[in-house]
């Protein structure tokens, strides 16, 4: 199924997207998360900051993103963070995820872009 479903276009005003109920993004380089806001269409093109100023991403919001802290709190192990990232999904999507739990999730989204971005790929995975 295309991605493209999920994500939508940009919005004039707040965040389009209602679902996934989570997303695992890697944040390597920094900007790079700004831009993948705006691919993904929570954003209208050079407004990425604008979805974490108005708290979209925190646990609480409407899209939560790494709640485990990502890398920044485990590390990046080259080739296995894909990996991980989707172990850290699945943790969520069956209720496994203690403290970093998002409540009720069962569809779930990880953005993984490798390399100079030449080797990027979303993948949703859904409990239903």
């Amino acid at each position: 199924r295309k991605v493209g479903g999920y994500f939508g276009t940009a919005p004039k005003s707040g965040p389009l997207l209602q679902f996934p109920d989570f997303l695992r993004q890697k944040p390597l380089p920094a900007p790079a998360v700004l831009l993948e806001y705006e691919a993904m269409g929570l954003a209208e093109q050079g407004k990425g900051a604008q979805v974490i100023e108005e708290g979209v991403t925190t646990k609480d919001g409407s899209l939560p993103v790494n709640p485990s802290g990502g890398l920044k709190s485990k590390g990046h192990p080259i080739g296995a963070t894909g990996v991980s990232m989707h172990v850290m999904a699945a943790m969520q999507l069956s209720g496994e995820a203690q403290g970093m739990q998002i409540e009720n999730a069962v569809t779930g989204a990880v953005f993984n872009m490798g390399g100079a971005a030449v080797a990027n790929y979303v993948s949703i995975l859904d409990t239903r």
